[in-house]
């Protein structure tokens, strides 16, 4: 199984060596983006699944059917001080907590880093870059946890789905 902490282990070595190269600080980006996607599907399908199940069809079926995008979008929607009309209704509160705003912002700029790191030739980066996305992730991965429960569920649900009003 994937484990968020290895990835983000693996993503500050590649940083910190001592004269890390171009592919290594593209890789060490895109991996700290990846930790903190897998730790939301982790979180999410031992949530809606439960951990003693890691072995069965649903939590693969669970954990396989977020969708970046989808996710990209939940998150740039609910990264505002006031919900959106929509979003009010389906998440039923006008506003979420500053630690889901935390990580909501942070999910939408690594995810945002990670495409310039993957697909971009012409951007040069350097080491600072690729520290700064680790911990950026570890944040947001730290803010992740901390959301209270009742509102972790509901917008892991929405994370997930592509939900009608």
């Amino acid at each position: 199984m994937l484990d968020p902490h290895e990835l983000l282990q693996v993503a500050r070595a590649l940083a910190a060596g001592p004269s890390p190269v171009d592919a290594e600080l593209r890789r060490a980006i895109s991996s700290a983006y990846y930790a903190l996607f897998h730790a939301t599907l982790k979180m999410a399908t031992e949530r809606f699944v439960g951990a003693p199940h890691r072995t069965t069809s649903a939590y693969a079926l669970i954990y396989r059917g977020f969708v970046h995008n989808r996710m990209k979008d939940v998150c740039r929607a609910i990264d505002r001080p006031i919900l959106g009309q929509r979003h009010q209704t389906l998440l039923q509160r006008t506003r979420v907590s500053p630690e889901a705003r935390t990580f909501a912002n942070a999910f939408v700029s690594l995810q945002a880093l990670r495409h310039r790191a993957d697909y971009d030739p012409q951007v040069a980066f350097r080491r600072s870059d690729a520290v700064d996305a680790c911990d950026q992730a570890e944040s947001a991965a730290q803010a992740l946890a901390a959301i209270d429960p009742v509102e972790l569920t509901d917008i892991l649900a929405l994370l997930l789905v592509e939900a009608r009003v």
